[in-house]
């Protein structure tokens, strides 16, 4: 016991310069600075790829609802699968969709171009209330380029001889204003059969044998196109679904909505910018968000971090991937400090969208779905299983094309709702700073909305995204 004692009081008595100091531990020696080690003030140990995530927090759990076909009604994978394969189309090695190559059409006319698959269906297939799904990817000039993209559905003929009876739903307009120009990634769509219209006598939707699509640019400046199969999948809904969601954090318009809706017990989904807007002056107080969350059951989704600028200084394009990691690691790490649910879902940011494929991998790494916020009416609701998980497709409530039109709920909140209903699918509706009282036909019409909501809720349910994701 007096032996211990004494080499106790030997190292007390010691002098402190003995002792290595926390700097020196740090980065190998006195004077040298912690950047000379630490690449990256992020985390010690700076990921090499950009495809890792801090060791707090860090990446949700990707969960894709890549729904499987139920059946192919034309393999569109490589030329050797088509009957009569047009001259404009190749096989490509570049980023295939399917085994090693893709199928791409190189088009500079304006003429009609036919992918037809080598066989129908052993057996049809009844494709009465489910969903067709298509798959391109836009290599260059599709928009504004592409004039036509032709689905046909056949419940009669043969490939090598079609006739003139079958369904058609003309894709280009999807196409161009979800992928854009540019070239970009591999996306899919998917369009209930109820939105084919007949040519001839139509086609028995009970009994659908095989495809074709007709592919036609508007003019002869050139247009490059990726394609791949047409496939029937299940409609995963047994009846409509609605989500309501809001941008940017406006209190006035949180306020009013959350009352309105909460009179009927419907929940909304938030997305949040936490250090763009969260606690600042006319933003949402952290007080709110968890009230939301906690009390009337909100999901709070995610949006940006720090920025949703795509260019300039501290631009979303111009960080690493690194850097990129670690924005929505905060982020992530943020909503798990706040106790904040739901934040697996994103948005696209202002500046930042599903065209950007700088970021793209970002949200990829980071999100199990994303929403993308269209402007205009729909002719062509959303549907679940999603088109494509990470491009969900949302109509904006408004603000910036509408204003304060008189017929903001009858014309365009009503009719969203009933083309979900028709259709089986989901209506995704999108505000921002709307119901504030600043536009004096909003409030009265999301009441209105509301009450129709109610009122049919036999044939549609108001949801949250985390609603179909995680049944």
């Amino acid at each position: 016991m007096m032996r211990r004692l004494f080499f106790a009081c030997v190292a007390a008595a010691m002098p402190l310069a003995a002792a290595p100091a926390i700097g020196q531990a740090l980065t190998g020696g006195p004077g040298a600075s912690p950047a000379s080690v630490l690449s990256s003030p992020e985390w010690a140990q700076q990921p090499a790829d950009g495809d890792k995530a801090p060791l707090v927090g860090g990446r949700i759990h990707q969960r894709y609802r890549i729904a499987a076909p139920v059946a192919v009604l034309a393999s569109l994978d490589q030329t050797t699968r088509l009957i009569a394969a047009p001259p404009e189309a190749s096989d490509v090695a570049s980023d295939p969709l399917y085994g090693d190559t893709r199928l791409t059409l190189s088009m500079a006319s304006t003429n009609a171009r036919q992918l037809r698959p080598l066989t129908a269906l052993a057996t049809p297939v009844n494709a009465t209330g489910q969903l067709i799904r298509f798959w391109t990817k836009p290599i260059a000039g599709v928009d504004p380029r592409l004039a036509a993209y032709r689905i046909r559905l056949y419940s009669e003929g043969a490939p090598g001889s079609p006739g003139g009876n079958y369904l058609e739903f003309n894709a280009a307009l999807l196409i161009r204003e979800g992928q854009k120009g540019g070239e970009q990634r591999w996306g899919s769509f998917t369009v209930p059969v109820s939105a084919f219209t007949a040519v001839g006598s139509g086609a028995n939707t009970g009994a659908i044998s095989w495809a074709m699509v007709e592919v036609q640019a508007n003019g002869s400046s050139p247009m490059t196109i990726a394609v791949g199969n047409i496939e029937v999948v299940a409609n995963g809904l047994a009846k409509a679904k609605m989500i309501i969601g809001f941008d940017d954090q406006y209190p006035a318009t949180i306020a009013y909505a959350s009352r309105a809706m909460a009179r009927y017990g419907f929940r909304g989904v938030l997305y949040l910018s936490p250090a763009i807007d969260t606690g600042r002056a006319g933003k949402l107080a952290p007080a709110m968000l968890k009230s939301l969350h906690d009390n009337l059951g909100w999901q709070i989704a995610s949006q940006a971090w720090s920025t949703e600028a795509a260019t300039g200084a501290g631009g979303i394009d111009m960080m690493t991937a690194d850097q990129r990691t670690a924005e929505m690691a905060k982020l992530r790490n943020w909503q798990n400090g706040m106790g904040l649910t739901g934040g697996g879902h994103g948005s696209y940011f202002s500046n930042v969208g599903v065209s950007d494929m700088i970021a793209y991998p970002m949200f990829r790494q980071h999100f199990k779905s994303m929403r993308a916020y269209y402007f205009g009416e729909f002719a062509q609701g959303e549907t679940y299983p999603w088109g494509d998980p990470m491009r969900i497709r949302a109509m904006g409530a408004g603000e910036f094309q509408w204003g304060n039109s008189p017929s903001i709920y009858s014309t365009y909140w009503k009719n969203h709702v009933d083309r979900a209903i028709a259709q089986k699918g989901v209506g995704f509706l999108v505000f921002h700073d709307g119901l504030s009282g600043s536009m004096s036909n909003w409030q009265s019409g999301f009441d209105q909305l509301m009450a129709y909501l109610d009122a049919n809720r036999a044939s549609i349910d108001v949801v949250t995204v985390e609603d179909l994701e995680n049944p």
